[in-house]
């Protein structure tokens, strides 16, 4: 397993978190986070997995919603600085982060992105449900 990743894993572990974990053929490690009925995805790639990426399905979006919902997306990007939000192709409206991490710190950092993004998750929650379902 990349280093990163299993210096995450480890650091979840000690905490007594629940995540599941796989490597893809490419040697990718992906981190599967539960939390408040989501899953985060946190990707480790690169040299010793110092390349981080997470991803969050928030909510899909109904159709007649998508021009809402791009409009909220846009406003978050401005209030929040550590997460970009977008609509995909699947009409989910989604978190992002991407990180380059340091083997040295790479559980603290990992762990850190990863909170920070669940709370701003939940700190939307208002605006993206409103925008979404009112």
């Amino acid at each position: 397993m990349l280093a990163c990743a299993e210096l995450f894993t480890k650091f979840l572990e000690s905490k007594g978190l629940n995540f599941n974990v796989r490597e893809d053929s490419d040697g990718d490690v992906f981190v599967m986070f539960p939390y408040d009925g989501k899953i985060t995805r946190c990707i480790f790639s690169g040299e010793e997995g110092k390349y981080l990426s997470l991803y969050l399905v928030y909510e899909n979006v109904p159709e007649d919603k998508m021009a809402d919902a791009i409009f909220l997306a846009n406003e978050l990007n401005t209030k929040w600085k550590w997460v970009k939000f977008y609509v995909d192709g699947d009409r989910d409206l989604m978190l992002q982060d991407d990180a380059i991490l340091s083997v040295d710190t790479a559980a603290d950092e990992a762990f850190e992105l990863l909170l920070r993004m669940l709370n701003i998750g939940k700190d939307s929650k208002p605006s993206i449900m409103k925008a979404l379902y009112a």
